[in-house]
């Protein structure tokens, strides 16, 4: 009797303890990551001509420090196995929706040009969240973690594309309401192009505020 006793007592050790674990690591994912306000601002304009396997036709790249920082912080929470993309790039247009007609009538120079005559380079971005996608793939999980932003202003200038195109001829193009401004920071493997289309859902995909 004794022995079941101290077994019965071991068992509920070990659950309390496997609990605390848990909870304190969901609550060490949670915190805010605390980032300098300079770095979302001073982004610079990238353009690129479509190609099979390519994820952005359009974006900003952060300033340097930026990245490399959110992604030291991600690890030291996760302390998952990881990698980051090879070019961090918060996608403006992507080079899938550049295929076709629309390639065609909104080159990638003149996307440029007109972009930075609306001044993107000089938009402060609005962080909001660390967000994660997961998707069973071949028996684990796969991992996407990425920044979400507010930018009233990428939405304005996505709506000026569409009207250009449609002035030229290709119609109800770069209109997706379900389109987010995000930032890629890390995942379990490197084909990051593969997450997009990407749908944001930010009550159940935001695992911490950034602030």
């Amino acid at each position: 009797m004794r022995t079941l006793v101290k077994i019965g007592i071991g068992v509920v050790a070990l659950l309390v303890l496997a609990w605390l674990f848990v909870s304190t690591l969901r609550d060490t994912i949670a915190e805010p990551y605390d980032v300098d306000d300079s770095a979302f601002s001073g982004w610079t304009l990238v353009s690129r001509p479509p190609s099979p396997g390519a994820l952005v036709g359009l974006g900003l790249r952060p300033p340097q420090r930026l990245s490399p920082g959110l992604f030291d912080e991600l690890f030291a929470r996760t302390m998952a196995s990881l990698t980051t993309p090879g070019d961090s790039l918060l996608p403006v247009v992507l080079s899938g929706e550049l295929q076709g007609d629309l390639g065609l009538v909104l080159p990638a120079e003149e996307m440029l040009a007109a972009a930075r005559e609306a001044g993107l380079e000089g938009v402060a971005l609005r962080p909001v969240c660390m967000a994660v996608k997961r998707e069973p793939f071949m028996g684990r999980t796969r991992e996407f973690f990425f920044v979400v932003v507010d930018a009233p202003e990428l939405v304005a200038f996505r709506a000026q594309l569409s009207t250009m195109a449609a002035e030229r001829g290709v119609p109800d193009a770069l209109n997706d309401p379900t389109f987010e401004f995000v930032l890629p920071v890390a995942a379990s493997d490197a084909e990051f192009d593969t997450w997009w289309p990407l749908v944001v859902d930010r009550e159940t995909d935001c695992q911490a505020p950034v602030e």
